[in-house]
């Protein structure tokens, strides 16, 4: 069960990281999304998943 929740996770990331890639490569003129974490503006950030089953693991792409 724990590999399954790994793939889905991953595939989640894939589907994530495919559609950021879709946005971005738009030919838009605005500037690049901007996000605050902890108080630091990052732009362009990667998409970062937390497996389900709350390991230490995580898959980012």
């Amino acid at each position: 069960m724990k590999n399954n929740l790994n793939l889905a996770a991953l595939a989640a990331a894939f589907a994530i990281a495919t559609a950021s890639l879709a946005g971005f490569h738009s030919t838009s003129t605005t500037a690049a999304p901007i996000s605050e974490i902890n108080g630091t503006h990052v732009t362009d950030l990667a998409p970062i998943v937390v497996y389900a089953d709350a390991d230490a693991n995580v898959a980012s792409l």
